[in-house]
């Protein structure tokens, strides 16, 4: 696996190349692939193909957020060397600041803005930044000597204080190299935007209009301005869905119609789109009454892609195609032969006409034949006990709806509260029968449990056990986990999906309470308290706290666990790894004893190793000082820590070592946290030690102030054997195959992250802190505040999370962005629960393959949106069957090269299962690559056989495209047997560039 594109990208680029460059008149393509399957990657390599040939190239990237902006940017520069791409990417976020930038260089301009700041229409004007509005002043003083002057007092200040004064200088700074050109430029906008005469004309609208409104329009003209100054050469729509409006801009919008359309006399620039959701591709039939028309979207994008020609003839040719399909539903089987010969040819009419505009890969989808039916969820007495007495409380007008509050959320009295309106101002008495949350029983919940079947349940597919765990185990495992994770069948990530946005927060909290309750609570320990514990916090003369996480340079180059034969035993790696540091050894230390009794000799571990480290010779010589040096800078003003590190600096020479020795600087080589993470960091960024970088620095960093801290958790100590921390963290490392997970991990961020920023952005994801929700008290104030850690809510929820385990002056409880970064790593959460709103673009792929439908959805699209959260590029569902056909030989590869395995894996991937008919395979599907699809519904459930039925429309649902009564069309063609189904399938339309180009070489 890795950034270039795959074989099917490569096609729709090509594809897409042909028709900006003029193989469709209008110079305008769409990618709309699938989630997960890579746009930004063609969108990245049809821009490089574009650019290439061109003496300056600009390009707009535009899209709805600046944090989306903020990622893709860089990824669409990834073709570019490191400095060129630095050179290429503009800082300015918006099209007014253009002035405003240094001089470029190289040839290639990248500007990311979002519709907002850069292409508001007249109904969405601001002052914007300080420094735009002052160097709007200097403009309008050159063009109108006098004019600001009769400006109200403060009005170009817009409310700048402080800052004021530099924004000026800011401005001035860049006026002074501003073309006569370009305020020629802005005079005509100006006087485009407030007609003639100007000078008067905006003073009319100071006096008139808002503050911000008669700002908002000075900063378009300055926009209209910049953006002739600097025409983009491509403009990049990604997730255009979001701001469909911008695509019709009107005279209200000049701005983006110059965009679209080019300057007056101009020609307009190739605009690529970017949409896995371009338009309804399924609408149900409540979306398509009172005279709406869902469908209508798609002949949009097909006129503004190939103009009304091309929308006329799609129309049609879809009316009749529609016509078919409705024929075929109604006639008995022996009498369809002809419609669907019909069919056929209309589809490969409409493939001919729609592919020069658009390409659209498609994952293959499964009928799920072999998947076991859903497991029931069984209600007991006491789950009905809760459903009574939440029912028997709420308003009758709502208590219609009760019963789908109290299938979804646990703890619905409790959780509700007063955000919604079922339980607002409700108080719920304490009953006997029904279980209750309070402050004294958080760890005592009643003996049936908490009243929830799919809790229940959940628990049962997710043994709390495994969920105590600090991270899951890899695909690839280097010998046979044991300890604790020999015990778990499966991994327990799992991502969630309910109906309510309480659902999430509720669940979460009572599963990880009950985490808690197995593994930390004491009848005399307060729920408070329980998190408080802390046993890796550094004491003084506690030097085996600074070994575990010290990335010991000589212990990471001298042994490599992969280097022996086959995969053997921990046995046999341990023999191997002592011969590999006795052969690293400094030349004045011997690996024995001189006699028996100093045999007996038991200098601390950390001891030891700070006088081999100290006693190595030339070219290495230095590097002790130079390690010492990174551990200083980590915690400056960390007393405990500088003392630590004083004794290490003193640790006494040595120059032998005895066998208990020795036997510890093979658990430390082997089980050291710091020494595992910084050896697997090793295996994909080989310049770790190149100590004029900051690579080791932020190693250490990492190892000291995020992997301690996390480790350090009451579950953790708990759930891990051992009697004290060096063998609980040393065994854990080597129990739970620690080194290979990390091997795992850094391989496949490598496809987002540079080698040399994946010890930060593993720590910007270990950093989501631990927070809390609140279920309702037995008081009308009072909150019950549970925390939430191995299994966390995401997204669209009330959450009122705020931290528990630091102090209070730190920073705020983990942000959607934050969380999902954790759950995409083998650490916790490992259970991520969520609303289906609001995730679109989201990927929860790299560690999970387990799906939990909480609560149903309605229709076969927002399934597949559910589904494709994690089948994604490279994720656990595909890395799992490809460890298993080529893993063993992997290893045997990379034997004594302390290289990845998993970079000999991707290589042989791709040659051994790249040659499918869809482009997809290896790494977004292959055979043995299933999702675990879990069904949370109830005996007798409606759930049951509507899942059914969602799989099948799931099958025909694309047969809709285009048409006005979609729901009832799918209907109709879902009642036939297997082998129609099979023939239906068959004239789904295939608009991928990949398959078109497959045809054509045949």
């Amino acid at each position: 696996m890795s950034a270039r594109s795959k074989p099917f990208q490569a096609a729709t680029v090509r594809a897409a190349t042909v028709a900006l460059s003029g193989g469709n008149p209008l110079r305008r393509f769409l990618v709309a692939d699938e989630v997960g399957l890579g746009k930004t990657v063609v969108a990245r390599d049809t821009l490089a193909a574009l650019a290439s040939t061109a003496r300056k190239f600009t390009v707009y990237y535009i899209t709805s957020g600046l944090k989306v902006a903020d990622q893709n940017k860089v990824e669409l520069l990834r073709f570019l060397e490191k400095d060129e791409a630095k050179d290429a990417l503009s800082v300015i976020d918006r099209v007014g600041l253009i002035p405003f930038e240094e001089k470029r260089k190289g040839k290639l301009r990248l500007y990311a803005f979002t519709p907002t700041t850069s292409f508001s229409s007249s109904q969405r004007l601001y002052g914007g930044k300080a420094v735009e509005r002052a160097f709007i002043k200097l403009l309008l003083d050159e063009l109108y000597p006098g004019l600001t002057a009769a400006f109200p007092e403060g009005y170009v200040e817009y409310g700048a204080t402080s800052g004021w004064r530099w924004a000026c200088e800011e401005a001035q700074g860049k006026f002074d190299n501003v073309s006569a050109l370009f305020k020629a430029a802005y005079g005509r906008a100006l006087r485009a935007e407030f007609g003639k005469p100007a000078r008067e004309n905006i003073l009319h609208a100071i006096d008139t209009s808002k503050h911000g409104q008669s700002l908002g329009r000075m900063r378009k003209a300055l926009a209209q301005a910049a953006l002739d100054s600097a025409p983009p050469d491509l403009v990049i729509f990604d997730e255009f869905q979001c701001y469909r409006e911008l695509l019709n801009a009107g005279a209200d919008n000049p701005l983006a119609r110059q965009l679209l359309a080019g300057t007056d006399g101009g020609t307009p620039p190739p605009i690529l789109l970017l949409s896995a959701t371009p338009y309804r591709f399924y609408a149900e039939r409540w979306e398509s009454g009172a005279g709406a028309a869902p469908h209508v979207e798609f002949f949009e994008i097909i006129e503004f892609l190939g103009g009304s020609a091309v929308r006329a003839e799609a129309e049609s040719q879809f009316r009749r195609f529609g016509d078919l399909l409705h024929l075929i539903g109604h006639l008995p089987p022996d009498s369809r032969t002809a419609a669907i010969e019909e069919a056929q040819a209309l589809k490969h009419h409409l493939e001919a006409l729609l592919t020069p505009l658009m390409s659209r890969t498609e994952r293959p989808v499964s009928d799920h034949a072999g998947e076991p039916a859903p497991p029931s969820v069984r209600i007991e007495p006491h789950d009905l006990d809760v459903y009574r007495h939440f029912t028997d409380h709420v308003s009758p007008k709502l208590a219609g709806s009760a019963i789908a509050y109290w299938l979804s959320v646990p703890l619905p009295a409790q959780a509700l509260g007063d955000r919604y309106q079922i339980s607002r101002d409700i108080d719920f008495p304490a009953t006997r029968s029904v279980p209750r949350l309070g402050v004294t029983n958080c760890f005592k919940p009643p003996k049936e449990g908490w009243g929830s079947a799919k809790l229940r349940a959940l628990n049962g597919l997710v043994p709390t056990e495994a969920l105590a765990l600090p991270w899951v185990l890899p695909s690839l495992t280097w010998w046979a986990p044991s300890g604790p994770w020999a015990k778990v069948t499966q991994s327990p990530k799992m991502l969630i999906f309910s109906r309510f946005r309480a659902t999430p927060q509720s669940l979460a909290a009572l599963v990880s309470l009950e985490v808690e309750r197995k593994c930390v609570a004491k009848s005399n320990l307060p729920y408070a308290a329980a998190w408080k514990k802390r046993h890796l916090n550094p004491k003084p003369n506690q030097g085996p706290t600074l070994a575990l996480f010290h990335p010991s340079p000589f212990l990471i180059r001298a042994v490599d666990p992969l280097d022996v034969k086959g995969k053997a035993a921990i046995k046999q790696i341990r023999a191997r790894a002592r011969q590999q540091i006795i052969q690293a050894l400094p030349p004045s230390i011997a690996p024995e004893a001189p006699n028996a009794r100093s045999n007996r000799r038991r200098k601390p571990a950390w001891a030891i190793l700070a006088a081999i480290e100290r006693a190595q010779k030339a070219p290495l010589a230095r590097e002790f000082a130079a390690v010492q040096k990174n551990w200083g800078r980590v915690a400056p003003k960390d007393a405990t820590l500088q003392t630590l590190l004083k004794q290490r600096q003193e640790a006494e020479a040595i120059t032998w070592l005895s066998r208990w020795e020795m036997d510890a600087l093979v658990d430390m080589a082997l089980g050291a946290p710091g020494v595992v993470t910084g050896r697997a960091l090793y295996r994909h960024l080989p310049e770790l030690f190149d100590y004029q970088e900051q690579h080791f620095a932020r190693l250490v960093r990492f190892c000291w102030t995020r992997l301690r801290t996390y480790l350090d958790r009451p579950v953790f100590w708990s759930i891990l054997p051992g009697d004290d921390a060096t063998q609980k963290y040393q065994s854990a490392c080597v129990d739970g195959c620690l080194e290979a997970v990390l091997d795992e991990h850094f391989w496949l961020r490598k496809s987002k992250v540079n080698p040399d920023g994946l010890i930060e952005d593993l720590s910007a994801a270990l950093a989501a802190n631990v927070g809390t929700f609140g279920f309702k008290g037995a008081k009308k104030k009072d909150k019950i505040r549970i925390r939430c850690h191995a299994a966390v809510p995401f997204g669209g929820t009330e959450t009122e999370t705020h931290r528990q385990d630091h102090d209070v002056n730190e920073p705020p409880p983990a942000r959607s962005e934050e969380i999902r970064s954790a759950f995409n790593t083998p650490f916790w959460p490992h259970v991520l629960a969520t609303t289906s709103v609001g995730q679109e673009g989201l990927d929860f792929h790299s560690w999970c393959d387990r799906l939990g439908h909480w609560d149903l959805c309605s229709s076969p699209v927002d399934l597949e949106q559910r589904e494709g959260r994690v089948q994604r590029f490279g994720g656990l569902t595909v890395r799992q069957p490809l460890a298993r056909k080529l893993g063993e030989q992997a290893l045997a590869q990379a034997r004594g090269q302390a290289s990845s395995p998993w970079d000999i894996i991707a290589r042989d991937a791709d040659k051994a299962f790249a040659d499918d008919k869809t482009g997809l395979s290896p790494w977004w599907a292959m055979k043995g690559a299933e999702l675990k699809r879990h069904l949370f519904a109830l005996p007798q459930s409606r759930d049951i056989d509507r899942f059914a039925k969602l799989r099948t429309q799931r099958l025909l649902y694309r047969l809709a495209l285009g048409q006005p009564d979609q729901e009832d069309l799918v209907d109709l063609l879902t009642h036939h047997d297997v082998e129609t189904t099979r023939s239906l399938q068959a004239l789904t339309l295939d608009l991928s560039a990949f398959s078109r180009q497959k045809h054509r070489d045949e």
